[in-house]
């Protein structure tokens, strides 16, 4: 007799898109200014894009254990392929997991800075962008 075993997977983290024309340290230090992070550069996403292909999508990360804070900033387009298959109009994603503002919080916020065009919630699963960022957990 087999037994399946089945699993669903729940992020522990609301993932955020967004647009915008400036680059990743320029929307990363308005988002440090606006919100008090500290975000820094971090690990790449390596995203296979097929045939071969095999992107780096850079990353930028804070976490305050103490607090229970982790925002993650990754960049989703590049000339190459994105991260985010079903959101690749979107610029970049900001995973955040913290424990003192909620989502719409942090989306008003990022939706009053200069540097950002348009923010979304948007599903990890149906984005395609839960399998790259497991690389945070």
């Amino acid at each position: 007799m087999l037994h399946t075993l089945e699993w669903e997977y729940v992020p522990d983290y609301e993932l955020l898109g967004i647009s915008s024309s400036v680059g990743c340290h320029r929307l990363a230090w308005a988002m440090n200014r606006a919100f008090d992070w500290h975000l820094k550069a971090d690990v790449d996403v390596l995203v296979d894009q097929g045939r071969g292909k095999t992107t780096a999508h850079p990353s930028m990360r804070f976490v305050d254990d103490e607090v229970g804070v982790a925002i993650t900033l990754v960049l989703n387009r590049l000339p190459e392929g994105t991260l985010a298959k079903g959101a690749s109009s979107l610029d970049f994603l900001v995973m955040a997991n913290h424990h003192e503002l909620a989502a719409h919080e942090i989306i008003a916020k990022l939706r009053s800075l200069d540097e950002v065009s348009f923010v979304i919630a948007l599903d990890p699963e149906e984005s395609g962008a839960m399998e790259p960022l497991t690389c945070f957990d």
